[in-house]
């Protein structure tokens, strides 16, 4: 089979360092199509990372070693997100759908 080049991609993929210790201005992550499915966000670092959807209110954490390292959200549908961590950690982002909605 051959790479399939036509049609748009519904897959997000993104490993971010972060080392903002207040949620920033910008967030750190933009899906860039609209209806996904789900999403996952893992700590591959060595700190604490917390996010947000919003870019000014806490909605949950990363805790490396526990299960919260890392977190699958299905049928929830953002566009944004921001994190902080008090030192440099990694974060994988995915994000999924069948189609644009």
């Amino acid at each position: 089979m051959t790479p399939k080049t036509q049609g748009k991609d519904f897959n997000f993929f993104a490993k971010i360092t972060v080392t903002d210790t207040t949620f920033p201005n910008e967030s750190q992550v933009t899906i860039p199509f609209a209806g996904q499915f789900g999403f996952s966000l893992v700590n591959e670092g060595s700190d604490v990372i917390e996010y947000s959807f919003n870019g000014n209110t806490l909605h949950g954490d990363l805790t490396p070693g526990t299960p919260t390292a890392g977190m699958i959200f299905d049928n929830r549908r953002i566009s944004a997100i921001w994190f902080r961590s008090n030192s440099s950690s990694v974060i994988r982002v995915e994000a999924w759908a069948a189609s644009q909605s």
